[in-house]
């Protein structure tokens, strides 16, 4: 693709990302539960990327949008074709052309040239918006399971362990996560 593709790989970074309102979010809640509460924060961490990597839905998302990139990028070289079958017949005539027709030919080909120019453009956007809904789409069915497992678990707070500097290693719940995705418990 061009040099804003990212391939068709369903992008992670919303995941992984470190936001300063996200953070800030998170230091608020935390002095508002430990401010409120008597009892003990339990937090814990999960590794967002490998529970992502693991969710039994990735593996189809990713298939759709293999599929579509591949059909739209038959779609993109069918158009290139005819492109350079027009630059061809421009530069080597069946007959002579006369100058209007030749113009008329080149105003055809930068017609053309231009059209899939922006049909390209528009396909890179559109895989980046579909690789971003689906990569948000999943991410918030991991979270849902997390949730579930963390209030299990007896946790306050859940924090990707890629923001986080530390955490105990008992504090991790990303194998319970992974568990619960074996069990059928993924949304």
């Amino acid at each position: 693709m061009g040099p804003r593709s990212t391939g068709s790989k369903l992008n992670t970074e919303p995941l992984r990302k470190a936001d300063p309102m996200r953070s800030l979010a998170l230091i608020t809640c935390f002095l508002a539960v430990s401010g409120a509460r008597a009892e003990a924060l339990r937090v814990a961490t999960v590794d967002m990327s490998l529970l992502f990597k693991q969710y039994p839905g990735t593996a189809e998302a990713q298939k759709q949008l293999d599929d579509w990139a591949q059909e739209k990028k038959q779609d993109l070289a069918e158009s290139q074709e005819d492109l350079m079958n027009l630059q061809e017949e421009l530069k080597n005539p069946p007959k002579a052309l006369s100058r209007k027709e030749k113009r008329s030919k080149q105003e055809e080909l930068d017609r053309e040239s231009q059209d899939y120019m922006e049909e390209k453009q528009r396909l890179q956007d559109e895989l980046a918006s579909r690789n971003q809904e689906m990569t948000e789409a999943i991410a918030e069915k991991i979270r849902v399971v997390v949730a579930e497992v963390a209030q299990k678990e007896g946790f306050n707070l859940v924090l990707d362990s890629a923001d986080t500097c530390y955490a105990r290693s008992g504090a991790d719940l990303t194998e319970e996560v992974l568990r619960a995705f074996s069990k059928g418990l993924a949304p």
